[in-house]
């Protein structure tokens, strides 16, 4: 069975689902996404210089702690198996820490069997753990490894993952050797405060839970998870905000469970297959649920909500807590056309050219600009910074035969002149490559008006895994498609592009986003402080799939509105959090033929003192808008409505749910 939701108040009407959703959950990744090694001045820490082996045999738990707390932050891990018998810990300062291993399959982080202090699930432990200041441990990453917990370890906690603001793991697997399949969770989110982050290209085998998350703020997204044979859930939300793209659940267990009315999970094209009878692939006790694009098999039904069974295994669109409109709309999200950044082909480490080679020194104070500029006009497609500290004085042209330029979680300092101007740190030009990535560093605070990136060209552009303190993210010129993927960074105008948006954590007191006649799609957006979040204009078409409004200590005027459309589209699932302070009081300001509505907070959904947006839409169509305050006044607060003919009675404004098997 397949739902749509849809709202119509006052006359009667047919209303018809399109055909053109397929059921295949075939998902656009790249599989040419691989690791590789990292070059040998890459100026990171070889746990092996410490003293580890990596065969398997000799415990390495010393030598990697050692490293650690002698203040390495990047640890590498040639292709190995690492045996440990207790918790690798980052320090209390808790920052900027990454672990990355030669190769998915064969860098191995394995807890020994039957290891004293993993014994318990009623007291955790982790194998590997970031944690740190509340909010403060910025850009903690995991990347291309296996953790695995071995045999005999109930209590054991494969990832117990803290990030804030930018951090990923990605192209990880994570699993339990046990042939009961024991073990705490894979990745657990449960130190506070956790996110905003991305879990990526993941799969998790066994556990008791693949994922559990128990701390609210500030929200996580998930894509091409995969998740088999855990013993209780596949993913548990106890009050935090999930963005879900892609799943794959083989499990008998539920594949989803939100169990705190804080929650908000939104998962979409995904395939959760092998239930049992007993009970539904997602399970939405409390708290708010949008699905779409769902396909389940072996399962009693693909939705419960607040313990009633939804029948039917299939999902076209779906929200627990109904659809508001301020205007007449299509009655359903924007559903915009979703692509996955292009990747390059990786040449050996070999052929990769290092700015080193041309003057750049990531231990000095001296200008790097120059050296950098040599570097990438040398004709190399992939061109990498030794990590470091690197100064730029100028505008950086990614032009020629560039394809990718990695920083290797360096840190950029923009300085005079460039800090005083308009310009960009990085200009993308025309070349002959179709795309080319920019990837992984911090930029230091200071300086408000220059912009980290321009797109002067129609090549396609990757941002990913990019946090920055100050001056504007990004303008462009040309008109290339751009993606995001796991950045800090505000101030961004896109204009007359498609833009796709995993991850994006914009914050500051200004305008964070203006879609200026683009195709936005976002799937996890985090904001914090005052100033309008996304004003689409001309045209645009915005899409906000998850994520977190964070008033944070701003100032908000009573009608600065979050998110404005003008004479444009818009659909929106959100969460607010509030701690105390001002907050935004007025979430949408719609511009439709002249006439300006507004939708308020007293007119949603609470999140105690905060509220919900479980689906707002703002797009024309014949579907009249609906009284909210006497709609969402119910407890229940739900619309599901099948594919087909559904007439609505004049006489007044309810909710109608038709079920066909």
């Amino acid at each position: 069975m397949m739902y749509s939701l849809w709202r119509r108040a006052g006359v009667a009407i047919a209303i018809a689902v399109s055909a053109g959703i397929g059921w295949g959950v075939t998902l656009d990744r790249d599989d040419r996404a691989i690791a590789a090694p990292l070059p040998a001045d890459a100026a990171v820490t070889n746990v092996r210089d410490y003293g580890a082996k990596g065969d398997g045999v000799s415990d390495d738990t010393a030598a990697i702690q050692t490293a650690l707390e002698e203040g390495n932050r990047f640890l590498y891990f040639p292709d190995g198996t690492y045996l440990v018998c207790d918790t690798l810990t980052i320090a209390q300062t808790g920052k900027r820490y990454f672990f990355e291993g030669e190769s998915r399959d064969r860098a191995i982080v394995r807890l020994k069997d039957n290891c004293p202090g993993f014994d318990n699930p009623e007291a955790p432990k982790p194998v590997i753990q970031t944690k740190g200041p509340a909010g403060q441990a910025f850009r903690n990453s995991l990347f291309d490894l296996t953790v695995d917990v071995g045999r005999g370890n109930p209590g054991a906690i494969a990832i117990e993952y803290l990030n804030n603001n930018q951090g990923t793991i990605r192209n990880v697997t994570v699993r339990s050797s046990d042939p009961q399949k024991y073990g705490f969770a894979g990745i657990a989110l449960t130190l506070p405060w956790p996110g905003p982050g991305t879990i990526e290209d993941v799969a998790i085998f066994g556990f008791d839970r693949a994922v559990l998350v128990t701390f609210p703020e500030f929200g996580m997204v998930f894509e091409n998870l995969h998740v088999e044979d855990q013993r209780l859930v596949g993913i548990e939300n106890r009050a935090n905000l999930l963005s879900i793209r892609g799943l794959t659940s083989r499990n008998r267990v539920p594949a989803i469970r939100n169990v705190d009315g804080r929650g908000l999970v939104v998962v979409l094209d995904s395939q959760l297959e092998g239930g049992s009878p007993d009970v539904s692939a997602i399970a939405n006790d409390e708290g708010v649920l949008y699905a779409r694009n769902i396909r389940t098999s072996g399962y009693r039904s693909a939705i419960a909500n607040s313990g009633e069974v939804i029948a039917g295994d299939r999902v076209d669109e779906y929200s627990s807590h109904g659809i508001y409109s301020l205007f007449p709309s299509t009655g359903s999200s924007l559903n915009l056309a979703i692509e996955a950044p292009p990747e390059t082909d990786s040449p050996p480490v070999e052929q990769w050219v290092s700015v080193a080679n041309f003057g750049a020194d990531g231990n000095d104070d001296r200008d790097d600009t120059a050296a950098i500029q040599e570097a990438i006009d040398s004709g190399a497609a992939i061109v990498y910074f030794p990590n470091g500290k690197y100064i730029i004085s100028n505008t950086i042209e990614l032009r020629g035969n560039l394809e990718r330029l990695n920083l290797l979680e360096s840190t950029i300092t923009v300085s005079e002149p460039l800090n005083g101007t308009e310009n960009p740190v990085f200009r993308l030009q025309d070349g002959p490559s179709k795309s080319v990535i920019l990837e992984r560093f911090w930029g230091n605070y200071g300086g408000r008006n220059f912009h980290w990136v321009e797109h002067a060209s129609s090549r396609t552009l990757v941002l990913k895994n990019i946090a920055v303190g100050s001056a504007k993210a990004y303008r462009n010129s040309g008109s290339g498609k751009l993606f995001i993927k796991d950045m800090v960074a505000s101030d961004w105008i896109f204009k007359n592009q498609q833009v796709w948006a995993r991850q994006l954590n914009p914050e500051g007191d200004v305008t964070k986003i203006i879609n200026d006649g683009s195709d936005l799609w976002i799937l996890g957006l985090k904001t914090e402080d005052e100033g309008n979040i996304i004003q689409t204009l001309n045209g645009g078409k915005t899409e906000v799939l998850g994520g977190l409004i964070y008033p944070g200590s701003g100032d908000i005027p009573p009608d600065q509105a979050a998110f404005i459309n003008r004479e444009s589209d818009l659909s929106v699932v959100i969460a607010e959090s509030h701690h105390g302070g001002t907050r935004y009081t007025t979430f949408v300001r719609e511009t439709r033929n002249g006439v300006t509505k507004t939708l308020t907070d007293g007119q949603l959904p609470p999140r105690g003192s905060a509220r919900f947006i479980p689906l707002y839409v703002g797009t024309p169509g014949s579907v009249e808008p609906v009284l909210h305050s006497l709609l969402y006044s119910f407890s229940d607060r739900k619309v599901a409505i099948s594919v087909g003919a559904i007439a609505i009675s004049t006489a007044g404004l309810f909710y109608l749910k038709y079920r066909k098997a």
